[in-house]
This record gives C-alpha cells, sequence and structure tokens, in this order.
C-alpha cells in the first residue's frame, strides 16, 4: 500500500536531505567506460541496470539526467519513489510481484521516446544480485544497451536486508563506475544475456569496492 501520510512524507524529505549531504560532503570520482562515453556523445539513448543494494548513492550521482525508474508499490519502494522524485527522476511502478508486466511496458514506452531507462534488476525481493529478466526483455524490444552501473564508499554502513543495502556516510570517499555495454539482439537468449549483465555488474561492483580503499 503506498503511504500518503505526514510519516511517509517526513521520512522522505529527511532521506532526500541526507543523500544531499553526503554527495555535497564526499569526494567523487566518476569513472566511465570508453564505449559508455561513446554512446553519451553520440546521444544514443541506453538503459541502467544497478543492484537493489547499491542505488542509494546513484540517485544523487545520477540525478537531473531525464532518467526514469522502475519502482515496487511496495510501502519501501513510495519512499524510494518520493525521494527520486526530489531529485528529478521520472518514475514507473510495478515489479515482478505486483504490476510486472503492465510496469515493463510502459518502461519499453518510456525508452523509445527517447528517456533512459533505469532498473535494479536483482529487486524488489531478491534473490541477491540475480538479475530477472525484465529488464533484458526491455533492452531487447527496443534495441537500447543496458549499461552497469554501480557505486562503493570507504564508509559505510551495510544492512542485514536481503540485499546488504549500502549506505555511505558524509565526508568520504565514493567511486560510481558507468560500465561498459551490452546489447541484447532479438535473436540472441534471455538467460545467457542475463548471466552476462550479473557478470558485468559483479565486476564493476567489486572494482568499486577495491578502488575506494586506496
Amino acid at each position: 500500500m503506498r503511504g500518503s501520510g505526514i510519516k511517509t512524507r517526513l521520512i522522505s524529505w529527511l532521506g532526500w536531505l541526507f543523500i544531499w549531504f553526503v554527495g555535497k560532503t564526499s569526494r567523487i570520482k566518476i569513472i566511465n567506460s570508453p564505449e559508455f562515453l561513446k554512446l553519451k556523445e553520440e546521444d544514443k539513448n541506453f538503459i541502467y541496470a544497478l543492484w537493489h543494494g547499491r542505488q542509494f548513492f546513484l540517485i544523487y550521482s545520477h540525478r537531473l539526467q531525464n532518467i526514469c525508474l522502475l519502482i515496487s508499490e511496495s510501502r519501501d519502494g513510495e519512499y524510494v519513489a518520493r525521494i527520486t522524485g526530489h531529485f528529478g527522476f521520472q518514475l514507473v511502478r510495478g515489479s515482478s510481484s505486483r504490476g510486472g508486466i503492465k510496469a515493463l511496458i510502459k518502461m519499453k514506452k518510456k525508452v523509445e521516446q527517447g528517456v533512459t531507462g533505469a532498473f535494479t534488476p536483482d529487486g524488489p525481493r531478491g534473490p541477491f544480485q540475480k538479475i530477472q529478466p525484465g529488464i533484458i526483455y526491455v533492452a531487447q524490444k527496443t534495441g537500447s544497451p543496458i549499461i552497469p552501473l554501480t557505486f562503493s564508499a570507504r564508509y559505510k554502513k551495510v544492512l542485514k536486508s536481503w540485499d546488504k543495502f549500502l549506505i555511505p556516510y558524509p565526508f568520504n570517499r565514493i567511486v560510481v563506475i558507468n560500465g561498459d555495454p551490452l546489447y541484447v539482439l532479438p535473436e540472441d537468449n534471455i538467460e545467457l544475456k542475463a548471466k552476462q549483465l550479473e557478470a558485468l555488474l559483479t565486476n564493476i561492483t567489486k572494482q568499486a569496492d577495491n578502488l575506494v580503499q586506496r
């Protein structure tokens, strides 16, 4: 059920304020793969993929970039929707458990209209860092490549949740990585492409974790 009361609004604004404060007080290094930069230079559309547990700071680093997020219709999803809305993101509500097909169709239309899509393909309930096929389907139908995206922080709190949600502290060292694109052709096997995306996301997340310690 979507929250709409004072508590929901207050938590959402406090979440926005904390993310903003972390961003403003931290040293941020953004690493872009050459192929990602080429897509940007050619103004080509793409779809972001990020682990559910690594979305916190990406809300800040990728704000105001004409991105549409797929967010679940759960209570936690309502908090995320409100916080990301404050950072200028467009939203499509739905998940693998509720409203999934309609949400994927809406995301497909958004991407076809030139909006950058963004998925947490292991969410909203896991399994941990295992790709669900929705993002592969949208990439295959639109012809837009998938960009694996992640971040890490030197000083952080890792929650004891299924996704090991990472919350960076203020006054931090943070690394953000936009990885190499993954293309999904009409004849490609969705399960195989999901495994390839999983490997790409796992690799850049390990890379980010190593870099913040240097």
